[in-house]
């Protein structure tokens, strides 16, 4: 009786170690989210020309984040940042009509609340759109 409680025991403590390893090491999460959105001159008032979006990431555990970062202008030209969860700036440019934004980041992964901030004008007239990937 001993022996078999024993080897029920050995066979229960592999199986639950197995899953501890695999989830350790193996299992890899998957993450996406976008934001997006339209600059309308129309819709303009100073107090508002900066425009922040926020895309919060709660899954970490793949190699890299990947981030597509695309405006395009009609009119107008703007300024922006692109802040990890602790504050750091990530990336910071210009965007006019003539140089529009098609960028790609591979990055190390955080969890928290990401943030890209757009510095618009009364002119600023076009959309963006912001998506965050997970990669193994």
């Amino acid at each position: 009786m001993s022996k078999k409680l024993l080897l029920l025991f050995g066979s229960l403590t592999s199986i639950v170690l197995l899953g501890i390893l695999y989830y350790t090491f193996i299992y890899k999460e998957t993450f996406e989210s976008s934001a997006e959105g339209l600059f309308l001159p129309e819709q303009y008032e100073e107090k508002y020309r900066v425009f922040e979006a926020t895309i919060e990431v709660n899954k970490i555990k793949y190699e890299k984040l990947h981030i597509d970062h695309r405006i395009q202008l009609k009119d107008g030209s703007l300024t922006y940042e692109l802040y990890d969860p602790k504050g750091n700036i990530i990336d910071r440019g210009e965007v006019t009509i003539a140089q529009p934004l098609n960028k790609q980041l591979n990055v190390t992964p955080q969890k928290g609340v990401w943030r890209a901030k757009y510095y618009t004008n009364k002119d600023t007239d076009g959309k963006y759109i912001l998506v965050f990937k997970s990669i193994r």
